[in-house]
């Protein structure tokens, strides 16, 4: 399949075809190179597309990450025969593609991921060479890829009207927030994705199948619009407007011969 079959085949809007042009392009240059090559950062919902494509053209030798296990926003690198993911993952490296900034500020007014995010593309940084925002008190680490770093340690001096002072740290380094989310038990008739996502919204399953019909609802961040697909342990709903889910344990029958089950809601 050509590259133009495979941009035909899973993208439909102009945003997305650009952007599987781009992942293509990468994989194309490392191949006849043999280099490693880097995309810029993918959010979630890109890099489940861009997963599923690559799984479908043979699975190329690459590796995603963003700086940290479970990091929302990765970069994708493609890697020649001698270099193997791990490597990618070594701070002092050339093969890795990122940098990592702390911006320590003093206010009594927090910052937020917000206010952080809009300070960067005030002073010019575009969103896809920025990973994640990691905000703490009164400090934020971010992730970045290295070709910025020059331009944002001279240019990146406030948020807002706060001042922030900024250094180089190492990934190791990263202070990572806790996740913050409630456990959510109720019992379902089956683990079909509408029984799911009414139970971990707290809507009813008719409603909950209105969304899903609307293509208001994410499964593992892609778009999905069948209410009977059965859903199994760790996979991650998204609902427009209402947030974040996450199917963490299937438990036992009850005595009425309902599913127990706990959802993972993130705050």
């Amino acid at each position: 399949m050509s590259k133009m079959e495979i941009i035909k085949k899973y993208a439909q809007e102009e945003e997305t075809r650009l952007l599987l042009a781009r992942v293509l392009d990468k994989l194309e240059e490392s191949e006849q190179k043999n280099i490693a090559k880097s995309t810029k950062f993918l959010n979630e919902a890109q890099r489940a597309l861009v997963e599923k494509v690559i799984a479908n053209i043979g699975n190329p030798r690459c590796s995603f990450f963003g700086g940290y296990e479970g990091a929302s926003r990765t970069v994708l690198t493609f890697l020649p025969d001698y270099l193997e993911p791990e490597q990618v993952k070594e701070t002092e490296t050339d093969n890795n593609p990122l940098a990592f900034i702390r911006a320590e500020y003093k206010s009594e007014k927090a910052l937020s991921h917000r206010d952080f995010l809009g300070s960067l593309m005030g002073v010019g940084i575009q969103r896809e060479t920025v990973g994640d925002i990691l905000v703490g008190e009164g400090s934020c680490d971010i992730v970045v890829l290295k070709e910025i770093l020059p331009y944002l340690l001279n240019n990146f001096a406030a948020v807002g009207r706060v001042r922030v002072e900024t250094t180089v740290i190492t990934a190791e380094k990263l202070r990572i927030p806790e996740e913050k989310f409630i456990l959510v038990k109720d019992t379902v008739a089956s683990l079909r994705l509408d029984n799911v996502v009414a139970a971990g919204f707290r809507i009813s399953r008719e409603k909950a199948s209105e969304h899903i019909k609307a293509g208001r609802v994410m499964l593992n961040h892609l778009g999905y619009s069948k209410a009977d697909r059965l859903i199994p342990e760790g996979d991650v709903i998204t609902l427009r407007g209402m947030g974040k889910i996450k199917l963490e344990e299937v438990g036992h029958r009850t005595r009425k011969g309902r599913i127990a089950i706990s959802i993972k809601k993130y705050m």
